[in-house]
C-alpha cells in the first residue's frame, strides 16, 4: 500500500495562502472566459418544465439522475416545527414527501451517519413500492484509517446499509471521511478501502462507487491522480459563499467523475435568521439555483424537513436567476456570519478569502 505523503505544502497558513490563491487565478481565468463566475451551459439535457426536476448523467455510471436530491440529513435532524420546539419528520410524513418528490423526477437519495437516514427512506420506498425509482446512495462515514481494518469496516458498513434500506443492492458506495479523522490532516490511503469495494461489486451488493470529504481542497487533487480510476463519481461542498469547489470540479470531470455537491446553504448557516416566511422565502430555492447554474454539477443534494420546503427547493429545477438575484445572493454570503468552530472545514477551506 502506498501510504507516502503526497508532494504537496504543508508549511502553515502561508503555503495555504499561495495554494488558494493559485485556485483563485484559475477559477479567474476561466470566469473571464464564460461570464459569470459559477454560471455554466448547463449539464441536464432536457428543458425545464415546471412542476419536473431534470435529469442529469452521473460521470462515467451513466445513470440519469435527478439534478437535485433528498439529503439524507432530511430525515435525521429535529427541524419540523411543533409548537415551540422542532421534531423529525415521521415515517408517514417521509411517504408524502418521498412519493412527491418522485412523482416530480426526483429518483436521487443520500444517506450518511445517522441510522435513521436510511431507515425512514428504506421504509418510505418499501410502502410505496417504488424502490427501483430510486436511485440510493449510502456513504461509510468516518471510518478510514488508510490502514488494512478499513476493508472490514467498508464491508460492515455496507451490510448494515442494505438491511436497514431494506434492499438488496445499494446503487453507489461513496466513501467519506473528515479533518482530524486521519493521521494526515483528512487524507487517506483508500487503497484498502478499494479492495473492498470491488469485492462488494463482485458479490452484486453494490453497482458503483464514489468519495468525498470534509477536509481540504488539495487532497482531492492528489485523490484524483492516485485513486480516479477506481471511482465514477465524488462529492465537495459548494454554495454561494464556499465557491473553491468552482476550481476543483473541472479536475474530477477531466477524470472522468460525476460531481455531487453539498452543503447549498453551508449546514443552514445562509438561511439563519432570514425571513424565510415571507420576504426571504425564496432564498434556499435561488441556493440550489445558484449551485445548479454550474455545469460541472450532477446532483445538488439539499436538506428538506416539510413537503413545504420540498417544493420550494425543488422549483430551483425551474428558476432562472436575474442579475440582482445573484448580486443579492452576493450580498447575502459577505454579510453571514458562518460560526468558525461549527464550520472550520468549510470556511478555512471552501471560501476565498
Amino acid at each position: 500500500m502506498n501510504t507516502d505523503e503526497p508532494c504537496l505544502d504543508h508549511g502553515g497558513n502561508s503555503n495555504r495562502r499561495r495554494f488558494l490563491a493559485q485556485l483563485g487565478r484559475g477559477v479567474a481565468a476561466g470566469a473571464a472566459g464564460s461570464g459569470t463566475l459559477g454560471q455554466g451551459s448547463g449539464a441536464a439535457a432536457d428543458e425545464p418544465v415546471e412542476g419536473r426536476v431534470r435529469h442529469r448523467k452521473l460521470g462515467r455510471t451513466g445513470l440519469s439522475v435527478s439534478e437535485i436530491g433528498f439529503g439524507g440529513h432530511s430525515w435525521s435532524y429535529k427541524r419540523v416545527p411543533d409548537g415551540d420546539e422542532y421534531r423529525r419528520v415521521t415515517i408517514d410524513e417521509a411517504v408524502e414527501i418521498i412519493a412527491a418528490g418522485l412523482d416530480m423526477g426526483v429518483n436521487f437519495f443520500d444517506s450518511c451517519t445517522p441510522e435513521l437516514e436510511s431507515t425512514i427512506p428504506g421504509e418510505a420506498l418499501k410502502r410505496l413500492g417504488r424502490r427501483d425509482e430510486a436511485v440510493i446512495c449510502a456513504r461509510p462515514s468516518h471510518r478510514m484509517k488508510g490502514v488494512p481494518a478499513d476493508k472490514q469496516e467498508v464491508f460492515k458498513w455496507t451490510e448494515d446499509r442494505l438491511r436497514m434500506w431494506q434492499i438488496d443492492c445499494i446503487d453507489l458506495l461513496l466513501l467519506s471521511n473528515e479533518v482530524n479523522v486521519t493521521p494526515q490532516s483528512g487524507y487517506w490511503d483508500m487503497s484498502y478501502s478499494i479492495e473492498a469495494l470491488e469485492q462488494l461489486k463482485q458479490q452484486g451488493k453494490i453497482r458503483f462507487t464514489g468519495f468525498g470529504s470534509h477536509f481540504e481542497p488539495k487532497w482531492f487533487f492528489v485523490a484524483f491522480q492516485r485513486f480516479a480510476k477506481h471511482f465514477d463519481c465524488c462529492s465537495m461542498p459548494y454554495n454561494i459563499r464556499h465557491r473553491v469547489a468552482e476550481a476543483v470540479m473541472p479536475a474530477a470531470k477531466q477524470a472522468g467523475l460525476g460531481v455531487i455537491t453539498i452543503k447549498p446553504f453551508a449546514r443552514g448557516s445562509l438561511l439563519r435568521n432570514r425571513d424565510l416566511d415571507g420576504a426571504e422565502a425564496t432564498l434556499p430555492r435561488d441556493m440550489i439555483a445558484f449551485v445548479l447554474e454550474n455545469s460541472s454539477v450532477d446532483v445538488c443534494l439539499c436538506g428538506l424537513h416539510t413537503i413545504e420546503q420540498m417544493k420550494m427547493n425543488f422549483s430551483a429545477s425551474w428558476t432562472r436567476l436575474t442579475p440582482e438575484d445573484h448580486d443579492r445572493l452576493r450580498q447575502l454570503s459577505m454579510a453571514t456570519a458562518v460560526p468558525h468552530g461549527e464550520h472550520a472545514w468549510l470556511e478555512e477551506g471552501w471560501r476565498y478569502v
